[in-house]
């Protein structure tokens, strides 16, 4: 499960990213963008909490484990960041070309 909720923001940036790229959905893409934000962040604060509290009850506790979920999670954090980047270079590029085609 910690995977499921560490992925699932990533999954729904592609997902409803694309689809607002292409005016699919009634969301714009700075609100796929804040939602898929915001929900990296509370899911990587869950997760943090479930691994603290799965370490209390282990018999031997090192804080390797807690620590390699954060830095996963800031693995899968910059690569949101970079496919919202490029979403967003792909809207840019889709809006260039669509106002380049009604001023001729």
């Amino acid at each position: 499960s910690l995977f499921f909720l560490l992925l699932s923001p990533l999954l729904f940036q592609l997902i409803f990213g694309t689809k607002a790229i292409k005016d699919s959905i009634s969301l714009s893409f700075w609100e796929v963008t804040l939602i898929s934000s915001l929900g990296h962040l509370a899911f990587a604060i869950i997760n943090l909490e479930l691994m603290s509290e799965s370490l209390k009850q282990a018999t031997y506790r090192c804080g390797m484990a807690w620590l390699g979920l954060l830095m996963f999670e800031c693995v899968v954090g910059i690569v949101l960041l970079v496919t919202i980047l490029i979403q967003r270079y792909i809207q840019y590029r889709k809006n260039k070309s669509y106002k380049g085609e009604n001023l001729n």
